[in-house]
This record gives C-alpha cells, sequence and structure tokens, in this order.
C-alpha cells in the first residue's frame, strides 16, 4: 500500500469510487449516432444494460468507445467479479486495435479506455496494471495533442491527467520520471475550467469532472459542493450526478442534503443498483442516531453487494449502532461477526479491524459526538458533548479525544480561536500516541493557516500532519497533507 506506484494511483482512488466519468466522443470527426447518443446517455445514468442493448455488438470505433464507458462504470459500481474477466478479455481487445497508421478517433478510443481501466484495476485492487494504463493514457493523449493540435475533445482527458499526475509529491517525482509523465494540477484545472464553460457537446462532463477534482483530489470541498449543486438543478434525475452530489455533501458535513439524495438514487428501479449507496445511507442514519435505520441499511448493502469493500466497515457499524443503543450482546456478537468478514484494503475496513482489535469498545458519548458533528448536526454535537463529565474522561485516548472534538465543533461553527487552541491542545496531549487525532488536528490547523493567507505556517503543520506513523486514517490524512503541500508549492 506504500509503494510509490500505489501512491500515483491513490490520487484518484476516491474517483475510482465514485465511477470515474471519462471524456466523451465527439470533436471535430468524431462524432456520435443517435443511437450512440442514447446508448451514451443511458450509460451515464448507469442503466448499462439499456446501454448494451442498444449497441449489441459493437464495431465503429464510437460504438467500442460506449460499450467500453459502459462496462467500466459496471465493474466501478458493481464490483462483480464474474463480469470483471469477461470484461477485461473485451478490453484488452480493443487495446490491440491500436495501429501506427491509427486515426484519431481510435487514439481517443485508447486514451479513453486506458483511463478506465486504470481506475477499474486500481478498484479491483491491481495497482501496477492500474499504473501501466495511466501511462497508455497518458502516451495516447500526448500523441493526440502532437499529430492533432485541434482535437478538442482530448482536452478534458488532458485536463483531467494533469491534475492527477500534478498531484503526486514530489518525492515521487522520479517514478513519473521513470514513466516519462508530468503534470500540473494548476494547469489541469484550467484546461477543465476552460473546456467547461466553452459550448463544447462535452461540457456537461467537464464540469461532473471539475467537481469531482475539487472535492476529491483537491480536498476543496465547499467549493465542490457548489459545483455540485449547479449539476442537480439541471441534471435532478441522473443518477451519476446525485450520487456525485450526496458523496459530496456526506463530506462536506451535510448529511441532511446527502440524504436526500441517496433517497432518489434508487427509486426509479432502473439501471445498475447502486448498492453503495446504501451504505452511504447508513451512514448517515449513524450519523443522526437512527441506528435501527443505519442497521437496516447496512444490512442491505452488505446482502446485495458483489464486492468485499466496506463489507468489514458496515458490520462493524451495525455492531457499533447496537452499542450506541445500549443493546450489547448484539453488539458483541456483531463484532465477533465484523472479525471475519470482508478484505482489509479500503480505509474503512482497516478502521474497523483496528478498532474491532481493541480491547476497549468506543466511548459510548465521544463516539455520538463524534458522528453527530461528521453529518453536521453541531447543535445535538454540542449537546451531547455538555453531558460528558470529566471523571468520565478515564483513559488518556478519551481525554484526547474529548479535546479533538470539541476542535471539530469549534472548527465547524467557525470559532477558528478556539479551534486552533483545541486543535493544539490534542496535539500536545496526544504526543506520539498512535490514534488519528494529532495529525488531524495538524492538518485541520493547516487548513485554517491556509485560509488565512500564512502559507508557511500553513506547510509547517501539514508537513507535521505526514510525521505521525501507524495511525487509523494514515493513508487518508497523509494524501489530503500532500495534496496540500503539492498545490501550496505550486503557487512558488
Amino acid at each position: 500500500m506504500n509503494n510509490p506506484v500505489y501512491k500515483i494511483l491513490g490520487k484518484a482512488g476516491l474517483l475510482a469510487c465514485l465511477f470515474l466519468l471519462p471524456a466523451g466522443v465527439v470533436a471535430q470527426d468524431f462524432t456520435l449516432s443517435e443511437h450512440e447518443r442514447r446508448a451514451y446517455a443511458l450509460a451515464l445514468n448507469l442503466q448499462t444494460t439499456e446501454a448494451h442493448a442498444l449497441i449489441p455488438s459493437p464495431k465503429t470505433v464510437s460504438e467500442h468507445y460506449v460499450t467500453a464507458l459502459a462496462e467500466a462504470l459496471e465493474l466501478l459500481v458493481t464490483e462483480d467479479p464474474e463480469k470483471y474477466a469477461e470484461y477485461e478479455s473485451r478490453f484488452e481487445k480493443r487495446l490491440a486495435r491500436k495501429t501506427k497508421t491509427s486515426s484519431v478517433d481510435e487514439l481517443f478510443l485508447q486514451a479513453e479506455i486506458g483511463l478506465q481501466w486504470a481506475f477499474v484495476y486500481l478498484k479491483f485492487g491491481h495497482e501496477f496494471d492500474g499504473a501501466l494504463n495511466l501511462r497508455q493514457a497518458y502516451q495516447a493523449t500526448q500523441e493526440i495533442k502532437k499529430r492533432y493540435p485541434k482535437f478538442t475533445a482530448i482536452h478534458k482527458t488532458e485536463g483531467l491527467l494533469d491534475v492527477i499526475i500534478g498531484s503526486v509529491p514530489e518525492k515521487y517525482n522520479w517514478v513519473l520520471g521513470l514513466l516519462n509523465m508530468e503534470g500540473s494540477v494548476g494547469k489541469g484545472m484550467a484546461t477543465l475550467e476552460s473546456f467547461r464553460h466553452s459550448n463544447h457537446v462535452l461540457a456537461f462532463e467537464a464540469d461532473v469532472l471539475y467537481a469531482l477534482t475539487q472535492g476529491f483530489v483537491l480536498q476543496q470541498t465547499g467549493p465542490a459542493m457548489q459545483e455540485a449543486r449547479v449539476l442537480l438543478e439541471k441534471n435532478p434525475g441522473n443518477r451519476l450526478v446525485l450520487f456525485l452530489g450526496a458523496s459530496l455533501a456526506l463530506k462536506n458535513a451535510q448529511s441532511e442534503d446527502a440524504l436526500a439524495m441517496l433517497l432518489k438514487i434508487n427509486e426509479p428501479k432502473l439501471g445498475v443498483p447502486l448498492s453503495y449507496a446504501e451504505y452511504l445511507k447508513g451512514e448517515v442514519y449513524l450519523q443522526k442516531a437512527e441506528y435501527l435505520n443505519a442497521v437496516s441499511s447496512y444490512r442491505w448493502f452488505i446482502n446485495n453487494y458483489k464486492g468485499q469493500n466496506y463489507i468489514k466497515d458496515a458490520w462493524y457499524k451495525i455492531g457499533l449502532c447496537y452499542w450506541l443503543n445500549g443493546n450489547t450482546s448484539d453488539a458483541q456478537a456483531t463484532f465477533a461477526q465484523a472479525r471475519t468478514a470482508g478484505k482489509e484494503v479500503a480505509e474503512a475496513d482497516r478502521y474497523a479491524a483496528r478498532s474491532l482489535a481493541e480491547t476497549e469498545l468506543p466511548h459510548v458519548k465521544l463516539t455520538r459526538v463524534r458522528y453527530f458533528t461528521d453529518g453536521g448536526y453541531y447543535t445535538r454535537a454540542q449537546e451531547a458533548l455538555a453531558t460528558i463529565a470529566t471523571d468520565e474522561l478515564v483513559t488518556q485516548r478519551d481525554q484526547v479525544e474529548y479535546a479533538y472534538r470539541q476542535a471539530r465543533i469549534t472548527h465547524k461553527t467557525n470559532n477558528l480561536t478556539a479551534a486552533r487552541e483545541f486543535y493544539q491542545y490534542t496535539i500536545d496531549l496526544a504526543g506520539d500516541a498512535p490514534w488519528y487525532f494529532a495529525p488531524n488536528a495538524s492538518l485541520q490547523l493547516g487548513y485554517i493557516e491556509w485560509a488565512a493567507g500564512d502559507l508557511e505556517k500553513a506547510k509547517e503543520y501539514f508537513t507535521r500532519a505526514l510525521t505521525y506513523k501507524r495511525h487509523e486514517y494514515k493513508n487518508s490524512i497523509d494524501s489530503k497533507a500532500k495534496s496540500a503541500l503539492a498545490q501550496l508549492n505550486a503557487r512558488r
């Protein structure tokens, strides 16, 4: 998990979880027929079976593109191991279409399917194959830019690649050098910005990619959520846009908004069942302290999802719901089941495994405060925090977490003076203990100083966040700190 190749692809891991939306296929002489446009729209609405029905045996480049998109989206949504082998074989046959005399359309297809499968491979745990396909997509993009400089459809692909590659930390630049790739976050975002404001037929897709990269690569969740709201106003029924909006809302502590979107995603009963949406509904209900609803959503996810990611965490969260609801016996039985369920690849599953290995169960009141805060229920979080007496904080971990929860609430309610004090107190009190409270406190102080314009102090905090070892959320906190440092260094 710590190898350089994974670090490169890791910058785009959440994009894979959100079903990467690749560039479409129309610019200059690359066109879609009417039935291809219908199939394309169905694929982007996650109605992949219906899309395949319109193009049962692809022959042209554009038909192959639409079919490949539908296949990649289906795999990213379902993690279906049976479909994986079948679709990988089709992908390899499409790769073999490239020749020295390939047209610009063929080259564009190569760039797009390479990018699609970089994320498919990452989703299925094949990091090295993912890196090779990212490089293939990059090379095809560069060839188009050189041979066909007026082929505007490639700008979306180029922009996304620039952001992904440009956000890789400087210490891994040697890997990019070996792969002969270079990128720039600023240049990539500018390319997407320009393209999405054009009159190009793919401008809508550029809007989606722009919101995705803002929220999940650059960690600018507030502006990303604003972009998502605009997209939702223009495309209220699109399931991919609803999922994007719900995911950003959850990330931005707007769980009520997320729930409203999640309830609509599977409502029409069309297209690929988005089982992961039920997992996210479970997250919202847990944050709201609606524990029976949360258990129901998590169980539906476990029973219907074909992949293995988030299964362990879902079982752990079911046990946690029982624990928070005072049902100790069911909690203990479910925790025992969670220990042997699923995998430990996704960070949520690794955190669940670590929590399940602890001898002490989480502090009930502090845990409620945590989830109220995560969901944006700040008044309930403050009320719950006020009920905790000092003598209830028996362990050092509980004392550190209490300070950290105060920091999070004051930060979220924009009391930055108090937030700075509580974050610093968290860091001092935690020392080098292997919990995520101090590293995330450092990260959040970095964001506060960045917003205040003190870039040097921000860099110090982001760098400090990277120094903590073996804590629960090391991958995500390190990724956010490295992304922030990359953006700050790009300003020099």
